[in-house]
């Protein structure tokens, strides 16, 4: 039987995981939802009710083995990191509550570029060529910080336990399981990159129901906060803090990915750059997520994937349902 863990503090230590996440956002980028409180490869794939009701999985979708979220009548919005995907962007049944839907992407869109990039960011937008019926609305303010945050992904549930000692720290990543999942957390900070504006929160032992990280497949999903209640898009799952290592030995080959809510008495880092020695104090020292943030990027976003005024939009709509109309008055009856 394991040794319980230490609690995790109020207080974040982060001082020396802004130093390695700098180095390795591009070596580790995120991947799937991985929880604290279990590794039941079934939880929280369905949609959420209660107090995590309509927070964005109904506007989630697959482009390809990740996910986007879509942001407007023709657009979603994902992480770039991970390339291109293919042709199609499915908003399926698990998110939608019916029937997978695909749309077709405008591989024309951008002048044949056939996406756009923000720039300084991570952030990509694609436009289809059919219409959504709903898309998220976005969070534009500055109040991140504290506030719960739903997160969005695809991928493996918890791996191996990661031990010091006797003492369990957290968990190992497992490999991509194409399955979506959702997960919560706390917005611990705002930290400037080279890719701009990133949100961080820690992976605690003391944090909130469905307390996750990331992991792999996780990349692109959309973060959710509750703003005046109403959930809307904060973030763009990006990355998270590795890699990790019991020990600073170069080309042994025993370093790993994982979600921790102690990095203490773990190195991090890489062969090829170096290894950073956690120590093992009282307190934990939890591993963060980062996602790309939406708010300082909102009036870029916005002048690629345009909204309609309130008229117009009722027009898409209605052009819409008269497109449905007209396809079932056609289809022959049993």
């Amino acid at each position: 039987m394991l040794s319980r863990h230490k609690t995790s503090p109020l207080s974040r230590m982060r001082g020396m995981a802004a130093v390695w996440v700098l180095s390795w956002m591009g070596a580790a980028p995120c991947q799937a939802i991985l929880f604290y409180d279990t590794g039941d490869a079934n939880h929280n794939t369905t949609a959420p009710t209660g107090l995590f009701a309509d927070s964005g999985w109904q506007f989630e979708g697959k482009y390809g083995s990740y996910l986007g979220t879509i942001i407007a009548p023709q657009h979603f919005i994902t992480a770039q990191h991970y390339g291109t995907q293919g042709g199609t962007f499915v908003h399926s049944g698990i998110f939608n509550g019916g029937s997978d839907v695909v749309y077709n992407i405008d591989l024309a869109a951008n002048s044949g570029t056939g996406y756009w990039d923000i720039a300084g960011t991570d952030l990509r937008i694609f436009r289809v060529q059919e219409y959504f019926p709903d898309y998220a609305p976005l969070y534009t303010g500055v109040l991140e910080v504290g506030m719960t945050l739903v997160t969005h992904g695809m991928g493996g549930v918890r791996g191996a336990e990661v031990l010091v000692g006797a003492d369990l720290h957290g968990w190992e990543h497992t490999g991509a399981d194409g399955v979506a999942r959702w997960g919560t957390n706390t917005v611990g900070s705002i930290y400037s990159t080279a890719l701009g504006d990133l949100l961080t929160a820690s992976f605690s032992a003391s944090g909130t129901l469905h307390e996750a990280s990331l992991s792999g497949g996780d990349s692109g999903g959309g973060v959710f906060v509750n703003d005046g209640g109403v959930w809307k898009l904060a973030g763009v799952n990006y990355s998270i803090d590795g890699r990790f290592d019991t020990n600073n030995t170069t080309g042994d080959g025993s370093d790993f990915d994982a979600a921790l809510f102690d990095r203490g008495g773990l190195y991090q880092g890489s062969d090829a750059f170096g290894w950073s020695y956690n120590p093992n104090l009282p307190l934990d020292n939890p591993s963060n997520l980062y996602a790309s943030r939406i708010s300082t990027n909102a009036a870029t976003i916005m002048s690629i994937a345009v909204v309609p005024e309130p008229q117009s939009a009722l027009l898409v709509m209605l052009s819409v349902l008269c497109g449905v109309f007209q396809r079932r008055r056609i289809t022959p009856q049993p």
